[in-house]
């Protein structure tokens, strides 16, 4: 059956069925996939996603490389980078999703449809390995100050480098995967006319949603209760530090249950999301009635996914460094430059006391 005839039976039906290898179809134009009601509301709601998202990482980015506290931690590069990937959510993802729910089909063409389709994968993986450093970080702290012992700035930096390198490896061989696994028998309808075919089989996507989120996400909670055991059961030797230095030079590291909620909202947020997206593509949703409640379902719970992109750079700002960084942002961008010094000069001036020992 050519994709032209697929297409025109498509329109206005359902036809879903992911037990069959012969027979993958995904119909975006029916109104299972519009599930809050009125395409008005879901339009209203992606817009004040992608508002807020872009908004509050946007901000972080802007502290993280401009100021100079925050910006002297290895910490801070890896949150810089995992606050670009929540931005790029914001900016692209939501904006093309209230598009689609304005239109009502898909009408940018498959390559940008497939950028759209997939863009939770690469995010949640971010998300997922960024606070997997943060956690790893914290441990070799600890660790190094129980023995009395510590790297130096520059294999800090290459190790570092290093775990980026790897971990950016590990997302390509992921698409490479996909690549090496394309499935001509699953078709997409996106528009009137206009069939799409996906870049991967049902049971490569359950293998990707294992390797992306699944895996990385267990082993974050894992690393999570040991660094949480390591701190509260080992008592660090004394140490003697500047208070100078902590307070104007130093970053410090995130308290513990700031660290500890950024972890269980990158790792818990996204589950409902995978959950249902594995359960779809392994063929436990074969029947007809399936769809009906599961793809409603399963777009409420891409949305709670992504308002981890939202809530997560919020958390850090519970930091004392952080919060002081925003305060102080916020009232230089107030009023600027500020005359609260220059008014506070004017009033003391007194020209008796102007000269050295005018009183004696």
């Amino acid at each position: 059956m050519a994709e032209g005839e697929l297409t025109r039976d498509w329109i206005g039906t359902l036809q879903e069925d992911f037990s069959l290898h012969t027979h993958h179809v995904i119909n975006l134009t029916s109104a299972l996939y519009h599930p809050w009601g009125s395409r008005t509301g879901s339009a209203i709601a992606a817009i004040l996603y992608t508002a807020w998202i872009s908004g509050v990482n946007l901000f972080l980015v802007f502290l993280l490389i401009t100021n100079v506290k925050l910006l002297n931690s290895r910490q801070n590069v890896v949150l810089l980078h995992n606050a670009v990937s929540d931005l790029s959510t914001g900016v692209f993802y939501f904006t093309l999703t209230a598009d689609f729910f304005i239109r009502a089909v898909w009408t940018h063409g498959c390559p940008a449809f497939f950028v759209w389709f997939t863009f939770v994968f690469p995010l949640t993986f971010l998300g997922c390995h960024s606070v997997l450093i943060l956690l790893a970080m914290r441990l070799m702290e600890g660790i190094s100050r129980w023995r009395a012992f510590s790297f130096s700035a520059t294999v800090k930096n290459i190790l570092l480098g290093a775990v980026f390198v790897l971990i950016w490896t590990y997302l390509v061989i992921i698409g490479a995967f996909i690549s090496a696994r394309r499935h001509d028998n699953v078709h997409i309808a996106i528009a009137p006319g206009v069939t799409c075919r996906a870049l991967v089989a049902s049971q490569g996507a359950v293998v990707i949603n294992v390797l992306v989120y699944f895996l990385p996400a267990s082993l974050s909670l894992l690393l999570l209760l040991a660094v949480v055991i390591w701190e509260k059961t080992t008592q660090a030797p004394p140490t003697i530090q500047l208070r100078l230095e902590t307070d104007t030079e130093r970053c410090a590291s995130l308290p513990l249950p700031v660290l500890a909620l950024v972890t269980t909202l990158t790792s818990v947020l996204p589950l409902p999301a995978f959950l249902i997206t594995t359960f779809m593509a392994s063929g436990a949703c074969a029947s007809v009635s399936c769809p009906a409640w599961l793809l409603p379902l399963g777009t409420v719970s891409d949305w709670v996914l992504f308002a981890k992109s939202g809530l997560v750079p919020i958390m850090f700002f519970l930091a004392p460094d952080f919060r002081s960084a925003a305060q102080g942002a916020l009232y230089h961008f107030r009023r600027i430059p500020t005359s609260d010094t220059r008014d506070l000069v004017t009033s003391m001036a007194d020209e008796e006391d102007d000269t050295p020992f005018s009183s004696m």
